[in-house]
């Protein structure tokens, strides 16, 4: 099912696509896109080919996570061109008992809740992006957030995921929540799991690297960062503490912190062209716990890493490093997909 509506000024596409082995059907509200739904993709063109702009795909649950992201979103510096699609995901769950009442528990219900969760971003949302310069439309799905982030970031196709840890209040509120945690591990782009900053002077941006090819695209998109003047960078490379310490009393040659040292020579070598403050130091220890600590002990605004996902059995046992900084961090924290190129910009879209 297609059916394309205007309301007034705004511009919001709500998309249903509960399974993928069924088609999906879509409501889309404004001009200017053409959808086509089918029975395992959503494909959607513009009148817009693509270009080389910087496409940010922000991912939203309520007003008060869309206020978090925008602020922090505002509060920085973004390439000429930039262009947010704003995704809200309705689940059956979400909609009030009163609306499905009133609806006789047919499928209407649904669409009028995300009928009035797109009204409402929308008037939260566009204007304020467009005085930042950044172009947007807002968009509306039904079904399983876990999946349809990364389904949405994949079909777009965007470069950057910006969503929000949490939406907790408790003693948990650091932890990450199961659908940032999916969208993690999952997603086809880069993803900024964003925090609160809990300062306001200065900002402090701590690289991890250990010399790998995601590491080094990781030091380049610090490095073409839009950063505020003055920003600190720290780059860490951790070396296993048994390594170390067996180094440390020339028991062993010193392989893994000379490696560690490479590693932070080539991301000095990568960020020396931009104007950084550059700081960099080895530790020793669990990489994951090392990273989280040194950001929390220097009090870092922003953790930025490369990642080379484990698949399968591997991610199974030993899990994932990317996904325990997110998960454990007090600041944001941005993690670069190996797939992103030097210039923030799939390489997937370069070769299209």
């Amino acid at each position: 099912m297609f059916l394309a509506a205007g309301t007034g000024n705004s511009v919001f596409h709500l998309l249903e696509a509960v399974r993928l082995i069924r088609p999906v059907s879509l409501v889309a509200l404004g001009a200017g896109t053409i959808w086509t739904s089918g029975p395992r993709l959503v494909v959607f063109t513009t009148r817009k080919g693509f270009g080389d702009v910087m496409k940010v795909l922000v991912a939203v649950d309520s007003i008060t996570t869309l206020d978090i992201l925008l602020n922090e979103m505002i509060a920085r510096s973004w390439p000429a061109g930039t262009e947010a699609r704003v995704l809200s995901i309705v689940e059956d769950g979400d909609v009030p008992g009163k609306l499905w009442r009133e609806e006789g528990y047919e499928i209407s219900a649904v669409r009028r809740e995300m009928h009035r969760r797109g009204e409402q971003i929308t008037a939260s949302a566009v204007e304020r992006l467009r005085r930042k310069g950044i172009s947007s439309r807002v968009v509306i799905m039904r079904g399983n957030p876990e999946f349809l982030i990364s389904f949405a970031a994949r079909s777009w196709p965007a470069d950057l995921i910006v969503m929000r840890a949490h939406n907790r209040k408790d003693f948990r509120s650091r932890l990450l929540g199961s659908v940032a945690k999916s969208v993690v591990e999952s997603a086809p782009c880069s993803v900024e799991v964003i925090r609160p900053r809990e300062k306001t002077d200065g900002f402090r941006v701590l690289l991890a690297t250990d010399g790998s090819a995601a590491s080094i695209a990781a030091s380049h998109a610090i490095a073409e960062m839009s950063l505020p003047e003055n920003t600190e960078v720290r780059v860490v490379s951790a070396v296993n503490s048994m390594s170390y310490s067996l180094e440390e009393l020339g028991l062993t040659g010193g392989t893994a912190t000379e490696g560690a040292h490479r590693a932070i020579g080539n991301a000095v070598q990568v960020l020396s062209a931009a104007p950084l403050k550059i700081s960099a130091e080895v530790i020793a220890g669990s990489a994951d716990r090392q990273i989280v600590a040194r950001a929390g002990h220097w009090g870092s605004d922003l953790i930025v890493l490369g990642t080379n996902e484990r698949r399968g059995l591997s991610r199974l046992l030993f899990g994932s490093t990317s996904a325990a900084v997110a998960s454990r961090a007090h600041c944001s924290v941005r993690i670069i997909r190996r797939s992103e190129t030097v210039n923030g910009l799939q390489q997937s879209r370069k070769a299209a």
